[in-house]
């Protein structure tokens, strides 16, 4: 029981990450209690409960699904909420369909064992704890199937309609905030490991392969590794250690720069990581930064200064239009520089504080006598080394993408007709 316990809290807290519920069967006696079925209709499951269109949704199915989101502890409504959820889905299964998409066993049990691994278990180990509460694997293979087959079904069809800016990805960066956590940069080398014979002779490889440095590691991951990133000297983009295998993340969360892990074994493959860097994010509100640019014009304010300024104004729409203007300047006259806002000389940043970016200030002199055309060029965040334009680009796209598939399923199930005799 206990066991049982834990594995839901897991479960419970993964499932904001969770698009579906999964479906389950709970014993006909339990099921009367936690639909408020009457004994007759509890006797006869696999009586429709809800029709969408030509799809039937039995009683049978309605509450295993409420079994299911019972054991996860969700939130509200608990029999609306399933049959909400089991709506959607005979949508999104009859959509799949009519594109052609169909998902194989081999990825459905990858499905599986992806939902299993929330609650720090596999497939097989989850499954013998749902049927403890009387909830039946093909439930469970049934739930997957549906998430799969939408998930597919999305990246068909909505990935390829969105695009995103780099106007947008600038816009996102300077807003953005960095979540508490550890990032780690690694490099790896993935060892061949399918067979006996073979993962033998990759243990001894990879013993062999401690203590080397950065390069060394690379060149070995060039000539070992069988792994994707071998072409790339075995080199890796910045990743939440959370978003990583928790055997993986178990291996590098206590190195340092520098340091080789603990070789990480799969059915598969064997692995060694190298971490290149790491970055502890806190979590607080990160600190303003400002990116301004200074043209010192010499003469101070003078009427010739106050026209060049006025035509700086109405020409120039951002700072890097400063750059033509200074070219005839020393370079000394013109400071472009992105701090902390607490870093900027005291004069500029009140000044910088009245201006939104591409706005251009000239109330200030310069202790050099020299006029001061002040521009902002953009305020955002401090953000971690660990947050690159790619990782804004990739949010900002399943974003967009999650909210068209998520239209284009209201509106479908708006011109449904759906009738719920069982309900």
């Amino acid at each position: 029981m206990m066991r049982t316990t834990a594995v839901a809290t897991k479960l419970g807290k993964a499932w904001g990450r969770i698009t579906q519920v999964v479906s389950g069967l709970i014993q006909v006696s339990v099921l009367a209690t936690a639909l408020g079925l009457s004994p007759a209709m509890a006797q006869n499951q696999f009586r429709p409960a809800i029709v969408v269109d030509s799809e039937v949704i039995t009683v049978y199915q309605l509450s295993q699904r409420a079994a299911f989101l019972t054991l996860l502890r969700a939130p509200g409504d608990i029999r609306q909420l399933a049959a909400d959820q089991l709506i959607n889905e005979a949508i999104q299964l009859r959509e799949a369909r009519k594109a052609g998409i169909s998902p194989d066993a081999e990825t459905v049990r990858a499905g599986m064992e992806e939902f299993a691994k929330r609650g720090g278990l596999d497939a097989d180990q989850l499954i013998q704890l749902l049927a403890q509460g009387g909830i039946a694997e093909q439930s469970f293979r049934d739930f997957v199937t549906a998430g799969v087959a939408w998930r597919d079904y999305v990246k068909a069809t909505f990935v390829p309609k969105v695009t995103i800016s780099s106007a947008e990805v600038d816009a996102a960066i300077a807003i953005a905030k960095p979540e508490p956590g550890l990032r780690v940069l690694l490099s790896e080398i993935v060892l061949p490991g399918a067979d006996p014979a073979t993962r033998k002779a990759s243990r001894a490889r990879a013993d062999r392969l401690t203590g080397l440095d950065e390069t060394e590691f690379g060149q070995a991951a060039l000539r070992f590794s069988v792994g994707a990133s071998r072409n790339n000297l075995g080199k890796m983009k910045w990743l939440d250690v959370t978003a990583l295998p928790p055997a993986t993340a178990a291996a590098v969360r206590g190195l340092q720069p520098g340091q080789i892990s603990r070789v990480v074994e799969s059915k598969e493959d064997l692995r060694l990581y190298f971490l290149r860097d790491r970055e502890e994010v806190a979590g607080a509100t990160p600190r303003t930064t400002v990116d301004y640019a200074a043209l010192l014009l010499a003469g101070g304010q003078s009427p010739a200064n106050l026209d060049e300024a006025a035509r700086i104004r109405a020409r120039v729409t951002g700072c890097d239009g400063l750059y033509p203007i200074a070219r005839a300047l020393p370079p000394e006259h013109l400071v472009r520089e992105t701090l902390p806002l607490a870093q900027v000389p005291a004069a500029y940043s009140a000044e910088l504080d009245r201006l939104d970016p591409g706005e251009i200030s000239t109330r200030l002199t310069s202790s050099s006598g020299a006029m001061v055309v002040l521009m902002l060029c953009s305020r955002g965040n401090e953000q971690p080394r660990s947050l690159t334009r790619e990782m804004v680009q990739d949010q900002l796209r399943n974003t967009r993408t999650g909210t068209l598939a998520q239209f284009f399923l209201e509106e479908q199930r708006a011109n449904a007709h759906i009738e719920m005799p069982g309900l």
